[in-house]
């Protein structure tokens, strides 16, 4: 997916003020992101539809998975089949991370692993479909049907489009209902993460972080506290992606990578676990107590003598300085020896 200039400037002004301007026939609706104290009251809609769904006699989430499990709704052959996808796509992922430079591959690759999650998503939608009937699902219906009431404005007063709850159950408009649900519930939920991916790396975006990382100024104008999830997942790949762009050269993985979010994400994967390694080998030979460290072991260092590590490390000399050294050693021990055999030529006077 790549977005015009007018798509990511959309966009960031959806994330930056919270709300989301939309039409359904002929009226126009502004959506709202819940404030904290709106949200704090969902949840109390939450838990006491809860307590009534599980005195009307509905199963709990842990109880719904023990009667699948107990009835063997997913088959152990399902099962196993499941452990050797998800094994599959693991091996697929690392075998893409070490595709760098070669992009027939990794289409490739990446075409085998489309078809492994797809396959996944259908054995496990089989298990979740289950847990549609449990009393969770209709304590969270009830919480997204009270944020939606909370959260529609009309457009052109600013005031709530049902002034209330009771107005907005009993609304004659159903399909109109229904589609501002819908509409809430996909801007609830927040931008897809590719897309906020893209903007994170977009020069229109990263102008304004930079800046605000440099200035201290706040990022969206508002504490952290109240940020919401496109706000969370913005500022999360923002400093990821400032994280890729300040690598050293020879770590830094190659453009057009850093613009393929799967590839991406594999070549990460594969770099943090060598670096992982490299890091429980170097502990490993500091606990078998070896020796001191030497200097040269890895790469060319330079240690002062402030360094805490300076007394630990075990220099090398070189050898022209070494050979000026035996050579040294060995004229002196000749010329004391020499002193040692010669004679007196004169007796001392008495």
């Amino acid at each position: 997916m790549e977005l015009t200039h007018e798509d990511i400037e959309k966009h960031i002004e959806q994330i930056c003020s919270r709300t989301k301007l939309i039409d359904i026939g002929s009226g126009t609706f502004l959506l709202k992101q819940p404030t904290t104290i709106i949200s704090i009251k969902s949840r109390r809609v939450h838990d006491v539809e809860y307590k009534k769904a599980i005195d009307d006699g509905l199963l709990s989430h842990t109880e719904m998975k023990t009667l699948i499990e107990g009835r063997n709704l997913i088959s152990t052959d399902e099962k196993n089949k499941l452990s050797s996808l998800k094994s599959k796509l693991e091996a697929q992922k690392i075998l893409l991370g070490k595709t760098t430079f070669v992009k027939a591959n990794q289409d490739r690759i990446k075409k085998v692993m489309i078809e492994l999650e797809y396959q996944i998503r259908e054995i496990e939608y089989k298990e979740k479909s289950k847990f549609n009937m449990t009393a969770e699902t209709r304590a969270e219906e009830s919480k997204i049907l009270y944020l939606c009431w909370s959260c529609v404005y009309d457009f052109y007063t600013d005031k709530l489009y049902w002034e209330s709850y009771e107005d907005f159950e009993h609304e004659d408009k159903l399909v109109l209902r229904q589609r501002l649900v819908s509409e809430f519930i996909s801007f609830y939920s927040g931008i897809l993460t590719k897309i906020v991916r893209e903007i994170a790396r977009s020069n229109l975006w990263r102008i304004r972080y930079v800046t605000s990382l440099k200035t201290s100024d706040p990022l969206f104008g508002i504490p952290t506290a109240e940020y919401s999830n496109d706000m969370l997942n913005l500022a999360y790949w923002s400093h990821y992606y400032q994280n890729l762009y300040e690598m050293m050269p020879e770590d830094q993985p190659p453009q057009d990578i850093i613009e393929d979010d799967v590839a991406l994400d594999a070549y990460m994967e594969a770099y943090y676990k060598e670096r992982h390694n490299e890091v429980a080998v170097r502990k490993s030979k500091k606990r078998s107590g070896t020796g001191k460290l030497a200097a040269f072991d890895q790469q060319e260092v330079i240690v002062t003598r402030s360094n805490e590590l300076y007394e630990d490390i075990e220099y090398d000399t070189p050898r022209e300085a070494q050979a000026i050294k035996d050579r040294t050693l060995i004229k002196k021990k000749a010329s004391h020896q020499n002193r040692a055999g010669q004679l007196p030529t004169k007796l001392p006077r008495r």
